[in-house]
């Protein structure tokens, strides 16, 4: 088991003895006063006992992952705390954990690993690669955050259809996201189907051109492929047309809801009063979803932030930067010196400057689900910034220093997992 513990190490790089932190921190000193002379009867020396450094005032009390590891090299409690030695102190004293858990935490824990963090965002961060090191076949278990969720397209499919999945999708399917709920993603899809009459109903669809038209052909909310009235080819188009709408930048949808207002004004300019409603309609939608869910979302193999967050006070700051299966911890500064260090920073989201800042990848869809489960928790006190290629440094100044002067951070939240196998297992703007 020892090499568990030195493979955690680069994660969580601070060490203590349990040992050390339980001894009595106190030294015996001479009492104060003259020493005895003659031949005084001698009399039983009282000693002065005054306290040492060391035990668990040599703990910080701040926030931090930590993990505790029996004498054997057992993983037994791995956690993030908002007071590590306040922490330490009631699973080794049995102040608090112990009398509820009936465990007394000193008897087999030998020594402790951690790492003090600003964030709560850093302190998940490290938390799920702190159980995913140790834990690999049951980590996903013990993360306080939900999957996040993708809306997929394979446009080479002989029947493409949108669908929603956990999971991200490779290339050539494209894969949207994240989302915090499967409701929201369903949504979101339902929506685009509305926006570009596409088929509903998924089985009907694939007895084209023999199925039978459902109500929506008569509604004339959808060109019925399915019946054949269209050719399978223009439905196929009509679901690029689709695709590229959720799936490109704002100013691609900007230029389809030209395209459509201009439409709208030629029918209505020929007095098609019907058609220049469905116009009309589809134009109130897309602002709805421009409004709305669509600016949350990007295409996975761009989708990419640059983060903010408190480092180690509140006088410091701890920028990361995350993308597809990736995090990026970057050097913290202090809050007066972030104008110097901005434009390094974006230049850091950059496709070409990025893949030097990545030393360890991670799946997809479990990066995704951290920062999506931060970016909306409404303890998270952080800044996210999507870096799609669409904002510029001055928002970016803007955005960051918006975030310090009005900010306020919450206190970070307890999330634990206690190895309960293991107790029983051997062994801004800048200068432009």
């Amino acid at each position: 088991m020892p090499e568990i513990i030195e493979r955690i190490a680069d994660l969580l790089p601070e060490a203590a003895s349990i040992a050390d932190l339980l001894n009595s921190n106190v030294t015996e000193v001479p009492p104060e006063g003259p020493a005895p002379v003659g031949n005084q009867t001698e009399e039983p020396t009282t000693l002065r006992r005054k306290s040492a450094p060391g035990g668990f005032a040599g703990i910080p009390a701040k926030p931090a992952v930590y993990v505790c590891f029996s004498a054997e090299g057992v993983p037994v409690v791995v956690a993030t705390t908002a007071n590590l030695r306040k922490a330490l102190q009631n699973r080794m004293a049995g102040e608090a954990e112990s009398k509820r858990n009936h465990i007394n935490y000193a008897e087999f824990v030998q020594t402790i690993r951690f790492r003090c963090v600003g964030s709560a965002f850093a302190a998940s961060w490290w938390y799920y690669r702190s159980v995913r090191s140790l834990f690999p076949s049951r980590y996903a278990a013990m993360l306080a955050w939900k999957p996040a969720w993708f809306i997929t397209l394979d446009p080479a499919a002989e029947v493409p259809q949108f669908q929603i999945s956990t999971a991200p999708c490779n290339a050539p399917a494209v894969c949207v996201g994240p989302l915090l709920s499967r409701r929201a993603a369903r949504e979101l899809m339902e929506s685009i189907e509305d926006l570009f009459d596409l088929c509903r109903y998924r089985d009907i669809l694939r007895q084209a051109p023999h199925g039978t038209a459902c109500t929506y052909k008569e509604l004339g909310r959808c060109p019925a492929p399915c019946d054949g009235t269209i050719s399978m080819t223009e439905y196929q188009r009509q679901t690029t047309a689709a695709r590229h709408f959720l799936a490109d930048d704002a100013d691609a949808r900007i230029q389809w809801c030209d395209q459509q207002e201009a439409l709208m004004r030629q029918a209505a300019s020929r007095m098609d009063f019907r058609l220049a409603a469905t116009y009309k309609r589809k134009l109130d939608l897309a602002d709805k979803l421009n409004r709305g869910k669509l600016p949350q979302v990007h295409n996975m193999d761009k989708w990419k932030y640059l983060i903010f967050q408190r480092g180690k006070t509140r006088q410091w700051i701890a920028p990361f930067v995350a993308g597809p299966g990736w995090v990026a911890e970057l050097p913290e500064v202090p809050e007066s010196q972030v104008n110097e260090h901005l434009l390094m920073w974006t230049q850091l989201c950059n496709p070409g400057v990025s893949h030097c800042i990545i030393w360890e990848t991670f799946p997809i869809e479990q990066v995704a689900a951290l920062v999506t489960y931060h970016k909306y928790r409404p303890a998270d006190a952080g800044l996210y910034i999507p870096m799609d290629g669409t904002i510029g440094i001055e928002i970016i100044f803007q955005a960051l220093h918006i975030w310090l002067n009005h900010e306020n951070q919450d206190e970070m939240p307890e999330m634990n997992s206690t190895g309960r196998p293991a107790l029983i297992s051997p062994g801004e703007p800048p200068e432009l």
